[in-house]
């Protein structure tokens, strides 16, 4: 484990703001190119690591005893932290940038807040792969796939401003142990006879259930366990957030502020030990399930298990997603798309003109079968 500094410097995720060697002017990563470069003049610079670098996973146990909440330092300059006075996101952009809007509602009823001192470090990030052009067509193509939305919303430029932000996560390695007891039930039929409504004796097939306890008990090893820092996702867009995983976190690098130059960052807000236990509730739900599918037979109940955890550990990641926030009708609307799979998910209007339409289009067909038959059927 790293020592206080070590370990506290840096997890003030940034919008970097990196000069360029020949003109001065700020370079910008370029997703998928693995580069930064200026927009200016044209100069390009690899971004490499050093040899044998590699991320770097944390004992969660040592950290929440000795590193959680107690490694501050003062946040870094060249960048401001914002909160939207709509829906209370906090989002951390470059302190030159003269319009603050929200990436995730729109608004631009932004006020300036003190930004709080670092706690931990990234250990990793996960690169764009594409830039914002793609990610609106991306976006646009989604929209066509929609049914029954409003014409208008597909044929103006609803797109106010696309945003690529890397999102905390927490990700978190675990082993279990669980030990399970259970009710199987297995099915088997048996005949009776009864006596029907005219005196004659009749026979069915009737299901019984045979229960038998039973036990077992099994190890698994949970790897990457995704749990997302931000309020503002968990919150109010946690089920778009849902839709748009797995981000494919085998192909994380080592943390490099580089990769943040051009685009925006948001702090955790979830801290360490919350986060562990959303990713432990997470972690014995499934482990329940697997130990469900171990109970075999057709039925179960009372199924009851005892989960263990060891050999917990951790990182701090940034994951990239492109934000979108649109109004229509003076509503927002939001769209997610995972910057590195290009999974779209979003909210969107219904146009109820187009459903009632569908509605009366049914029963009009409905009302000419009907038709037919009694016409047909009376000859």
């Amino acid at each position: 484990m790293p020592d206080d500094n070590e370990q506290a410097e840096g997890q003030q995720a940034t919008s970097s703001t990196l000069p360029c060697a020949q003109c001065g002017a700020e370079l910008e990563f370029k997703p998928g190119q693995g580069t930064l470069k200026c927009q200016y003049c044209g100069h390009s610079q690899t971004i490499t690591f050093a040899a044998g670098a590699a991320v770097i996973e944390y004992d969660l146990n040592d950290a929440m005893a000795r590193y959680l909440g107690q490694a501050q330092v003062p946040p870094p300059s060249g960048v401001r932290q914002i909160k939207c006075q709509e829906c209370s996101a906090e989002i951390i952009v470059p302190a030159g940038e003269e319009t603050a809007r929200c990436d995730y509602c729109g608004s631009r009823k932004t006020l300036q807040v003190e930004m709080p001192a670092q706690v931990l470090r990234p250990a990793s990030v996960l690169p764009f792969r594409f830039e914002s052009p793609e990610a609106e067509q991306k976006f646009r193509a989604w929209l066509k796939g929609l049914w029954f939305r409003p014409n208008a919303l597909k044929s103006r430029n609803t797109v106010e401003e696309l945003n690529g932000i890397y999102a905390p996560y927490w990700t978190f390695d675990s082993q279990t142990s669980a030990f399970w007891t259970a009710q199987r039930g297995d099915y088997y039929y048996v005949t009776e006879h009864y006596t029907d409504s005219q005196g004659k004796r009749q026979s069915k097939q009737v299901r019984k259930t045979r229960w038998t306890w039973v036990s077992g008990a099994r190890r698994d090893h949970f790897d990457d366990w995704l749990v997302c820092a931000s309020s503002q996702l968990r919150e109010r867009l946690k089920s778009l957030v849902e839709e748009i995983e797995p981000f494919p976190t085998r192909e994380l690098v080592p943390f490099d502020e580089k990769f943040l130059a051009g685009f925006r960052a948001e702090r955790y807000s979830v801290d360490l030990k919350q986060g562990w236990q959303i990713a432990k509730d997470g972690i014995y739900a499934e482990v329940t399930t697997r130990c469900s599918r171990d109970v075999g037979g057709d039925t179960q109940r009372m199924l009851n298990v005892r989960a263990s955890f060891f050999g917990q550990s951790f990182k701090l990641t940034l994951l990239p997603l492109y934000v979108l926030a649109y109004r229509f009708n003076n509503k927002v609307y939001n769209v997610l798309i995972n910057g590195a799979t290009g999974e779209v998910q979003g909210q969107a209007p219904l146009s109820w003109i187009k459903i009632t339409l569908l509605i009366l289009g049914i029963l009009a067909l409905c009302g000419g079968v009907y038709g037919l038959v009694v016409a047909f059927g009376g000859k």
